[in-house]
């Protein structure tokens, strides 16, 4: 009997679920759109006594990239040409054309400075950079732009890319700590600001100038060049996300 009672029970909840005209429950959309500030922090006594033009640093244009698996670079591997270009000449059209379309990432494109005293190639002291990017969770944001007073050193945040979401949480406020200065290791390098092959001492057509670096690997700058006085990151770029 308790058999044949379970029987109808389920029988009736059948029929009372084929009734149900209820809407089926449709996921909620988890992509966000956040804010990303990039801030020239350097000052004009940033970099050590002697280097020229002045001692701040300024950045180069720079390219960004929202994937959920796509490495723009590795650390002690080769630098690929793309990296290469932007880490000596702060160039970004070959890193963008190879981002444009490629089947990992969701979204790219270029930051690029205000206006200033040489506003087609650098964000210098004081100014800053603004750009929208949208993403979900599981989602990286990773920049690369050129510490532009040394040989091929560039930004990027370290690990591959910057998660945006902790869960489904949106990050928000200061990430600076999360970048790394890093050297492509494709030019020989001189003290930052001391050079005679570094970009400020260049034509501005000019490009692939200086002898090549041994090394031919990504490093870390500070780990790499322990005789160098290099500052800190965040004396020098400043990285504010906010969610809209």
């Amino acid at each position: 009997m308790k058999n044949l009672f379970y029987l109808a029970a389920l029988a009736t909840l059948l029929v009372a679920c084929k009734d149900d005209d209820t809407d089926p429950i449709i996921p909620m959309d988890k992509t966000r759109t956040f804010k990303v500030v990039i801030e020239n922090v350097s000052t004009d006594s940033t970099l050590a006594p002697g280097a020229l033009p002045d001692r701040s640093v300024p950045l180069s244009h720079g390219v960004w990239v929202i994937s959920s698996g796509l490495k723009l670079f590795t650390l002690n591997e080769p630098a690929d040409e793309g990296t290469s270009r932007i880490a000596e000449d702060g160039m970004t059209t070959i890193k963008t054309n190879d981002l444009n379309n490629h089947p990992l990432v969701s979204s790219n494109g270029e930051f690029v400075a205000p206006g200033g005293p040489q506003p087609q190639n650098a964000i210098h002291m004081g100014e800053s950079s603004m750009f929208m990017v949208k993403a979900k969770p599981g989602e990286l944001l990773q920049i690369q732009s050129m510490f532009v007073q040394s040989n091929d050193w560039f930004f990027a945040f370290k690990d591959n890319g910057l998660p945006l979401f902790i869960g489904e949480t949106p990050i928000t406020g200061n990430v600076t700590s999360q970048l790394a200065l890093y050297d492509a290791g494709t030019e020989a390098d001189e003290a930052p600001g001391l050079g005679i092959t570094q970009a400020p001492d260049q034509g501005p057509t000019d490009t692939n100038v200086g002898p090549d670096d041994t090394v031919n690997m990504v490093k870390f700058a500070h780990a790499r060049h322990t005789t160098f006085t290099i500052p800190a990151t965040n004396q020098i770029i400043k990285i504010t996300i906010t969610p809209q």
